[in-house]
């Protein structure tokens, strides 16, 4: 199976990237807050905490990957997601966290070992 785009991007290497830009918690809730529609920067402030210059790199970060777009109203700026499959995918990362979990969880021994490795496989 050939995994390539146009041009000799790897498309391996593209996959990369993005779960890379989606790779730090901040981000993960600044995505996980705009499923829900679009947000207002001073809004995604106070829902995440972090600082000003914080919260733009971030912002930055996940625009430069087109993960999310940026809005001007009433002279605010507003972000929200590009496309919905970014919704479904923290949806389906849920989904698989719970599923590992509880493998994880049938798979302790009664005595409170930690899991067998095959449990996260």
């Amino acid at each position: 199976m050939t995994d390539e785009l146009p041009g000799g991007l790897v498309l391996a290497d593209v996959k990369a990237e993005l779960f890379k830009s989606m790779g730090h918690p901040a981000r993960i809730q600044l995505l996980e807050v705009l499923a829900d529609g679009p947000v207002a920067v001073s809004r995604l402030r106070d829902y995440t905490g972090l600082e000003p210059s914080n919260l733009s790199q971030h912002l930055s970060l996940l625009r430069r990957q087109r993960l999310i777009v940026p809005s001007r109203r009433e002279g605010r700026l507003f972000y929200e997601l590009a496309s919905p499959e970014v919704s479904v995918l923290l949806a389906d990362a849920r989904s698989l966290l719970g599923a590992l979990l509880h493998t994880t969880r049938l798979n302790l021994s009664p005595d409170g070992e930690a899991p067998r490795e095959e449990a996260i496989r």
